[in-house]
């Protein structure tokens, strides 16, 4: 089989991450082996963020964002009508020279008061995940405490595919307590994560010190 660089390989086998399936374009002697072959709702690690959002919706969006320590990054919504999923958010670098680059996207899928039907959902596509991702390790972290909610009465549920070159892809349901659901209107949702080795390396190392 000939050789293809890496470039290429980006542009004629993105990998596309659906709400029901996963559809992907892979050929299948060939294997998905860095984070930058996903996509989600057309976003992509390593993207300008500004490629994807106009400056006045990343101006106007302020209220929503998120920042984290030191103001090295930031979450914010991406997609303004997504297909695939209810919401789609991206976490950027942000940077001098205004080009805020992408280091990891995610997508939900509400599912209120219906945390056996995200399970599903969850395992569905963890199944199609292990079948694609040879050259990942996985990560089944099971059901635990989410430390977002000091009464501990919320629970999230998760898997990574941990890639060989950095970066990850999580797939999670988040099971919010009656008390949050109230007071912040958190759903219980499952979502997908794609994350890069730098932001990766930020989260675990600095952004909570």
């Amino acid at each position: 089989m000939t050789h293809i660089g890496h470039s290429e390989k980006v542009l004629v086998m993105r990998v596309f991450i659906a709400v029901l399936i996963l559809i992907f374009s892979l050929q299948s002697s060939t294997k998905a082996d860095d984070i930058r072959d996903f996509q989600i709702e057309g976003i992509t690690i390593g993207d300008s963020l500004l490629n994807h959002i106009t400056q006045k919706q990343f101006t106007d969006w302020e209220e929503y964002k998120y920042y984290y320590k030191d103001n090295k990054f930031a979450v914010t919504p991406c997609v303004l009508s997504p297909k695939e999923y209810d919401q789609v958010g991206c976490t950027y670098k942000i940077a001098e020279n205004g080009d805020h680059k992408i280091h990891g996207a995610h997508g939900t899928i509400k599912y209120p008061d219906n945390i056996p039907g995200c399970l599903k959902k969850k395992d569905e596509v963890s199944s199609q995940f292990k079948t694609l991702l040879k050259n990942t390790t996985i990560n089944d972290y099971g059901t635990y405490v989410h430390d977002a909610d000091p009464t501990g009465n919320s629970k999230q549920t998760v898997i990574d595919f941990n890639f060989d070159n950095g970066g990850y892809i999580r797939v999670v349901c988040h099971d919010w307590s009656d008390k949050l659901t109230t007071e912040r209107d958190w759903t219980d949702e499952f979502k997908v994560y794609i994350t890069s080795k730098q932001l990766e390396y930020f989260i675990n190392n600095e952004a909570y010190d």
